[in-house]
């Protein structure tokens, strides 16, 4: 029990001293967790929306496209960002890591403890213009810490094994970047899922993100939640990647030291 509450109490401080650190400096400081999405924000609506006349259809749950797409973007940004950032994170505290009493697999859940907090700060700002264009949230708000619980599942197997292979193989920070922006773009953020179903057909099956898009939509503005089978998808996926990052990240720390 106590090793546990140090573990969680070492996570707790890496997570705060990374989201200090990001911000540094820093005029806005933490305002701009909020003011970065609303910048991608009005660049995709306006090219969506305005631009190629994107409409949504009428059995979406909400009329608004900035509230449609923010819903969507928010989670993908969770996962891109954390991945992204996690990739390096172990070359970056190798003095940390040369400490053979420091567990390594810390630094990858902080990194994620720490892009959850601006996530939050994110959502209730979502949260409060979802209220003030008249979109109360509904009972399936409930549903949100579940969905919210299954991509930092995923998100943090995913980061294991990707810092892990950086320490040893240094192209993966470049390659996962590549292979970011080809999922961000098959994944349903900005247009409706049934877009991508007609075209991408069972290829959208084997991605886990868009479970986690479809379950942030539902839960925020309302609709049509997704199927069981979705869900146990995304259950499915997440409990895979987080038992195989943590497995491949234990086998890989042994060489860390060495390595880094």
């Amino acid at each position: 029990m106590a090793a546990s509450r140090a573990v969680a109490n070492l996570l707790w401080q890496l997570a705060l001293r990374d989201f200090r650190q990001r911000f540094v400096g820093s005029i806005l400081g933490w305002l701009w967790v909020v003011v970065h999405p609303l910048v991608l924000l009005g660049v995709y609506t306006f090219l969506f929306q305005y631009a190629f006349g994107a409409r949504l259809p009428s059995e979406e749950a909400t009329g608004s496209y900035p509230l449609f797409l923010l819903s969507g973007l928010l989670p993908w940004l969770l996962l891109s960002e954390t991945l992204s950032r996690s990739a390096g994170s172990l070359t970056e505290h190798a003095a940390l890591i040369r400490r053979t009493v420091f567990p390594s697999e810390a630094v990858p859940a902080s990194i994620l403890a720490s892009t959850a907090l601006g996530h939050l700060i994110a959502l209730a700002a979502l949260l409060a213009a979802a209220v003030l264009l008249g979109q109360v949230p509904k009972g399936s708000l409930a549903l949100l810490p579940v969905w919210l619980g299954l991509l930092a599942l995923l998100t943090l197997g995913l980061s294991w094994i990707a810092a892990a292979l950086h320490v040893y193989l240094r192209d993966t920070a470049h390659v996962l970047r590549i292979i970011l922006i080809g999922w961000f773009w098959a994944t349903p953020v900005f247009l409706p899922e049934a877009f991508y179903r007609e075209r991408f057909g069972a290829v959208l099956e084997w991605n886990p993100a868009r479970y986690a898009v479809l379950g942030y939509r539902s839960a925020i503005l309302g609709g049509e939640p997704p199927s069981l089978s979705q869900a146990a998808s995304l259950l499915a996926f997440a409990v895979a990647a987080f038992f195989a990052g943590g497995l491949l990240f234990r086998h890989a720390r042994k060489g860390f030291p060495d390595v880094i």
